[in-house]
């Protein structure tokens, strides 16, 4: 068994390994410094087999030190695999998918094997701005299935009741009501386990001091609910992964972009399409509250309104600075306040 040395310095890797994660199997490339042109790869199950034999693989690939394994963040796929990563002294870097498709470059078409070389060629190029992995706090991990549990609830609600109504809306009201009925179980014990997981969730929270001063803090913020707030927390990692308010404004979808080519050629201004888009409908209602709630926020969207600025791009720069305000809060760790942060953030 070989063990990564930490005393060697973090910036002199000379074999770097990307992986590509899916269900049942992933793929693994890997790629050395000394000839960054010859790449191995091979695929393995997803399995504590498939590990071993992923681990036997790199010792014959002569990868016994000075290793950096790069992997996209792919939700629970990803978790047993870094685990037993990180049991082997191997340092690990789990990264945002956004951030290695945007370096891709032009592509005409991709599969798992590229997909793990792109991801060896990301580690390899961009070894100085890794971000080593570390731990999740448990309680985080904890709150992180809770709100995914609820959102699938919620989801399954939504496709239950809908197509109910929407028969009562066009006069079957017959058909409407006997459905209704069928399901009114299913709907009763949906409601009934929501009611247990947002439990489940507040008593996290106040067990958890950390967490409830950082969820208090960023809905200490009109407009920003402590829903919002929560899943802020967890899809930020604690607001762990961000430098600065922009970098998250920027993973939330809130940071408008210009594209113009030439002196002819113009683009619509427009939002990454790699944004985070749950944090992105939360902070559209957020904003829609803090227009109606926060004199300020009102005030700003009338003016902007009036000068002839289009009503949703308005909103979206209410989201920016609401993002901005909440990255300030937690930075400066304490409450908002309005005569602190005004309304340019």
């Amino acid at each position: 068994m070989f063990r990564f040395d930490k005393r060697t310095s973090m910036n002199k890797f000379k074999t770097f390994i990307g992986i590509d994660v899916s269900k049942k199997t992933f793929d693994a490339a890997v790629l050395k410094d000394t000839d960054p042109q010859q790449i191995h790869h091979r695929s393995f199950a997803q399995s504590v087999r498939g590990y071993a034999s992923f681990y036997q693989w790199l010792i014959e690939q002569g990868a016994t030190s000075e290793i950096l394994v790069c992997l996209e963040h792919t939700g629970i796929y990803i978790n047993g695999l870094v685990e037993f990563l990180i049991q082997q002294g191997l340092a690990v870097w789990v990264e945002m998918p956004l951030r290695i498709k945007k370096c891709m470059g032009l592509q005409r078409g991709s599969n798992d094997k590229l997909a793990a070389i792109h991801i060896a060629k990301y580690a390899w190029r961009y070894r100085d701005e890794k971000r080593l992995w570390q731990p999740t706090d448990t309680n985080l991990e904890e709150l992180r299935h809770y709100i995914a549990q609820r959102d699938r609830i919620v989801l399954a609600l939504t496709q239950l009741s809908v197509p109910v109504a929407e028969l009562a809306e066009v006069g079957q009201q017959k058909h409407s009501q006997k459905l209704a009925r069928l399901q009114a179980q299913a709907i009763r014990s949906l409601k009934k386990s929501m009611e247990k997981i947002e439990t489940a969730i507040n008593e996290l929270i106040e067990s958890d001091i950390k967490i409830k001063v950082i969820v208090e803090r960023v809905s200490s913020i009109k407009g920003i609910g402590k829903q919002t707030a929560i899943n802020l927390y967890v899809y930020t990692k604690g607001f762990t992964e961000f430098d600065n308010g922009k970098q998250l404004a920027c993973y939330c979808g809130v940071v408008p972009f210009t594209k113009s080519s030439g002196t002819s050629v113009r683009y619509k201004t427009g939002v990454s399409p790699f944004a985070n888009r749950k944090l992105k409908k939360l902070l559209h209602l957020c904003a829609m509250a803090a227009i109606r709630w926060n004199e300020d926020m009102k005030q700003y969207y009338e003016r902007k309104v009036k000068e002839g600025k289009n009503k949703m791009s308005v909103i979206n720069a209410v989201r920016n600075k609401l993002v901005l305000r909440i990255f300030a809060v937690v930075r400066d760790e304490r409450i908002y306040v309005e005569k602190r942060y005004p309304a340019g953030g």
